[in-house]
């Protein structure tokens, strides 16, 4: 119960005030503020009391029914879609997966009226769905914003996951190979894949290799490389759009500085395939990584362990961590906490720097 003798501004409606459960409005009067009780605890009684205070009329209040569980999820999708405005759309990617959460939830939870649930109900079959770390905190998510959309709607009182925070996602450890274990592993593509056999790409072993190096020496994601055309590499930058003009993040629109490495492979792709149409020979690089780092040696990497390795690659000779996240379109703490990845054998040798 709430015992504060603080005035406690409510969120979203002004002049509306709240202490120890009861609402009041802040008004003038002979030029200096105070506050008036509009003798409530109820939050849309308080607006309406509140706009008759203000113009003398009653305020027109659309009667909301109290939405189930499904409903409000709906709803928080629907806001979630247009609060960016027509000018910054959610790509098709980030709706897919908003999609996904909802049918998520679904199966977890029963479609019941909000003010039905506590917080255990949601705590305990998220913990026990078997989901990982990072889909139980997205649902999670989707669940306290659809509560707190509802709150904002004036269609329930309360939220009761909120101030609840999910345990943070685990950072994911990888094991990155060294540049010359990196090398051997697109060596090995070309000697393994040299004839195409059934079911292999047109590129082959050596598009393989030469699309691995491409995105490794790069950072992209590979539907951020998907989307390079010979068009898009202007003065020595590289600039990125996204397949289909998509884009994962409001950062990912970016140019990235071509280093001597990147340069390279961008020469023997244009000697090998020409400088028409898209610049990224395959984009189908799982068999092709798999059998490679298995015979080098390494544990398989993925699409996802070249992005981290560019990131690694990057610090560890010196660029600052700015830049890379720039090349990289995420914001610098993001590419400390998910992509950077520094051995001990790296920590020793920087260690021996510092005198």
């Amino acid at each position: 119960m709430e015992t504060s003798s603080k005035f406690v501004k409510v969120h979203g409606v002004r002049s509306l005030y709240k202490r120890a459960g009861r609402f009041y409005a802040r008004i003038t009067v002979g030029g200096k503020q105070t506050y008036r009780s509009l003798n409530t605890s109820k939050k849309r009684e308080a607006e309406d009391a509140l706009a008759q205070l203000k113009t003398g009329k009653p305020m027109a209040v659309v009667s909301r029914k109290q939405p189930t569980l499904y409903e409000a999820i709906e709803q928080c999708l629907e806001f979630r879609k247009t609060r960016r405005g027509a000018s910054r759309p959610l790509s098709r990617r980030t709706i897919g997966t908003h999609r996904e959460l909802a049918n998520r939830a679904h199966k977890l939870f029963p479609d019941k009226q909000l003010s039905r649930f506590k917080d255990s109900d949601f705590m305990k079959p998220l913990e026990e769905s078997g989901l990982s770390a990072s889909w139980r905190k997205q649902i999670f998510e989707l669940i306290k914003g659809s509560y707190e959309r509802a709150v904002n709607l004036g269609q329930i009182e309360l939220n009761p996951l909120k101030g609840i925070v999910p345990a943070q996602v685990r950072r994911k450890e990888r094991s990155l190979p060294s540049r010359e274990q990196f090398d051997g592993v697109c060596d090995s593509m070309e000697v393994l894949f040299s004839k195409r056999g059934k079911g292999q790409s047109v590129a082959g072993g050596r598009g393989a290799a030469l699309s691995t190096r491409f995105l490794a020496f790069s950072g992209m994601r590979i539907s951020e490389a998907l989307g390079v055309h010979w068009e898009h590499i202007v003065d020595g930058r590289i600039e990125v759009y996204g397949s289909d003009g998509e884009l994962k993040t409001e950062n990912s629109r970016r140019k990235i500085h071509i280093n001597g490495p990147l340069q390279e492979v961008l020469d023997e792709i244009a000697q090998i395939y020409g400088k028409e149409g898209r610049v990224m020979p395959t984009a189908n690089l799982r068999k092709y990584l798999e059998h490679a780092c298995a015979h080098v040696g390494i544990q398989r990497m993925t699409h996802h362990d070249l992005r981290s390795w560019f990131c690694t690659w990057c610090v560890l000779s010196g660029v600052d961590i700015n830049t890379v996240a720039q090349w990289m379109g995420d914001e610098a703490q993001t590419i400390l906490r998910v992509y950077l990845q520094v051995n001990d054998q790296a920590q020793q040798e920087a260690a021996t720097k510092l005198q």
